[in-house]
């Protein structure tokens, strides 16, 4: 039994690790890592007549000029969670409740 459970973890884990490999080496626009770990994930995404991207889960839009081509012609959008403050070296960094978008990648040819 112990045996099962430990396979059953060990593919889990396996399983996680090599869904994010599709974010391991992405760039934005300007050519700088966008994934620290486990911040990217796909979405969904409208695109609107503006050409901008609209993304229902986070009600966020996101400028065209933003967007680079898709891996998989799949939305995946990169976060991340600033820091708002500085506080003292022993209670460590304030993050802000809001995440900002690192990096958004769309289907380039979407209609």
């Amino acid at each position: 039994m112990k045996e099962l459970a430990a396979a059953i973890a060990l593919l889990c884990l396996s399983t996680n690790a090599l869904a994010h490999d599709i974010y391991s080496n992405l760039r934005d626009r300007d050519g700088h890592l966008c994934c620290g770990g486990q911040d990217c994930r796909p979405v969904e995404a409208v695109v609107l007549p503006d050409g901008n991207y609209y993304l229902p889960a986070s009600d966020e839009v996101i400028p065209a000029d933003m967007a680079s081509p898709s891996p998989d012609d799949r939305f995946h959008h990169c976060f991340y969670y600033p820091i708002a403050k500085v506080v003292d070296p022993w209670s460590g960094p304030v993050w802000e409740s809001k995440p900002k978008t690192r990096c958004f990648f769309a289907p380039m040819n979407h209609s």
